[in-house]
C-alpha cells in the first residue's frame, strides 16, 4: 500500500463521493480519504430515523465501491446505534466494504464502543489492510495516561501495520497556538515506534457562511495550511516516519443536523486558493433561487484567483456555470465542485512543496 501525501477527511456524503469519482488521475494516485460515515439521517416530518443502520451503511459503502473502487480508503462510523442491537455499525460498514471490494481501513480512536474495536481487529487480521488509531487534542490531558490506553485499544491487533492520526480538529479559535500544540502531541506520541504513517490533521473552515455578508466576496485563511507549512520549514522535532497532511477539505470537523423544515441556506461558491478560500457568496435560495450560482459563477471566473478550466473537474463546471452550458445545480453540487477542487489545489501545492525542498 503505497504512502499517500495527502488525506483528506471527508464526509460521506453525495457530495464528498461525487468529487472523488470527478478527479483526475494524479490527485486520485496521491490521497487516501478518511470517509466518515455519518449517522443515520432523521425523518423530521415523521419524527423517527429515516432508515436502519444496516440500510444507511449499505447505501454509503455501496457509493463509495463505485467512486472509489479498490484504491484504498480510511473508514471511520465515530457513532454508536442505539437500541437496535447487533453488530456495531463499524462491523457492517467493514463486511460492506470486503464483500464490495473496498480496500477499507479501519479508523478507531479512545472513544470506539469495545465491539467495535473487535470488529476492527477481526476485519485487520482477514484483510491485511492494517488500522488507523485517531487521536484528539483531549487524548494528551494530563490526567489520561494515553500511552497505556492506545496499548489497551491496540492490543486485539497483534502485529498488523498501524497508522496515527493525530487531530487537532478545529485550530480556527484555539487559544494556543496551532504550530505548538502539535509538536507537544509529536512529543507525546504513544508507542512512536508502532506507527507506519503518521498523518496531521486540522481544520479552520467556519460551521456556516453566516460572517460573510450577501452578495459579497470574501476571504477566509486555511490555518491547517499555514501550520503544516511552518511545520515544513522547521522539520526538527517530528517524527521519524516523517508526518503525511490532513484536513477537513472545505468543511468544517464537527457534523451538523439541522431541519430542512427550518434551514435557510445561501447560495454560495467555497472556492481553495494557496493561502485560503474565497468565498463568492449570493443570497438564500428559497427567496431567490439556485439560479443566482450563474452570476456567481460569473464573478469567479472574472477574479484572479480562479484557475481555469482545465485545472479540475469543479473548475470546469464553473466554467459551463458561467456561459450558462450547464445548469445551477444545488448544495450537492457545489459541495462537489469545492472538493474536487480543494483536493487538486492541495495535492498541487504538496508537490511544489516537495520540488521546492
Amino acid at each position: 500500500m503505497a504512502t499517500p501525501a495527502y488525506v483528506p477527511i471527508l464526509k460521506g456524503k453525495e457530495g464528498e463521493f461525487a468529487a472523488l469519482e470527478t478527479l483526475g488521475d494524479d490527485p486520485r494516485a496521491q490521497i487516501m480519504p478518511v470517509i466518515e460515515i455519518p449517522a443515520v439521517p432523521y425523518d423530521y416530518s415523521n419524527d423517527r430515523p429515516s432508515r436502519t443502520v444496516e440500510e444507511h451503511i449499505a447505501n454509503v459503502s455501496d457509493r463509495l465501491r463505485r467512486c472509489w473502487g479498490v484504491l484504498p480508503v480510511y473508514l471511520d462510523v465515530p457513532w454508536t446505534s442505539d437500541g437496535e442491537g447487533g453488530p456495531s455499525p463499524l462491523d457492517v460498514a467493514l463486511r460492506r466494504c470486503h464483500a464490495g471490494g473496498v480496500q477499507a481501513v479501519p479508523v478507531i480512536s479512545r472513544r470506539s464502543a469495545p465491539d467495535a474495536v473487535q470488529a476492527a481487529a477481526r476485519y485487520a487480521e482477514d484483510s491485511g489492510v492494517g488500522v488507523c488509531v485517531r487521536l484528539f487534542v483531549d487524548d494528551f490531558e494530563d490526567n489520561i495516561d494515553i500511552d497505556a490506553d492506545t496499548s489497551r485499544l491496540l492490543a486485539p491487533f497483534g502485529d498488523v501495520d498501524c497508522d496515527l492520526i493525530l487531530d487537532l480538529a478545529d485550530i480556527s479559535n484555539s487559544s494556543n497556538p496551532a504550530h505548538l500544540v502539535a509538536r507537544s502531541m509529536f512529543n507525546m506520541i504513544p508507542i512512536p515506534e508502532r506507527w507506519r504513517r503518521v498523518i496531521l490533521a486540522a481544520a479552520s473552515f467556519p460551521m456556516d457562511l453566516s460572517d460573510v455578508g450577501a452578495a459579497t466576496t470574501a476571504t477566509i485563511p486555511r490555518r491547517e495550511w499555514q501550520l503544516w507549512r511552518a511545520l515544513q520549514r522547521r522539520p526538527k522535532g517530528l517524527p521519524q516516519q516523517g508526518v503525511i497532511y490532513s484536513d477537513y477539505a472545505i468543511a468544517h470537523p464537527l457534523p451538523r443536523e439541522i431541519d430542512p423544515r427550518i434551514m435557510v441556506m445561501s447560495a454560495s461558491i467555497r472556492y481553495t486558493t494557496d493561502e485560503d478560500w474565497l468565498i463568492v457568496k449570493g443570497r438564500n435560495v428559497r427567496q431567490y433561487g439556485f439560479e443566482q450560482y450563474f452570476d456567481l459563477c460569473r464573478v469567479l471566473v472574472g477574479l484572479p484567483e480562479y484557475c481555469g478550466p482545465t485545472f479540475s473537474w469543479g473548475d470546469n463546471y464553473i466554467a459551463g456555470c458561467a456561459a450558462h452550458d450547464v445548469g445551477p445545480g444545488n448544495a450537492t453540487t457545489w459541495r462537489k465542485v469545492g472538493t474536487n477542487h480543494h483536493i487538486t489545489v492541495v495535492v498541487r501545492a504538496i508537490a511544489n512543496l516537495g520540488r521546492a525542498a
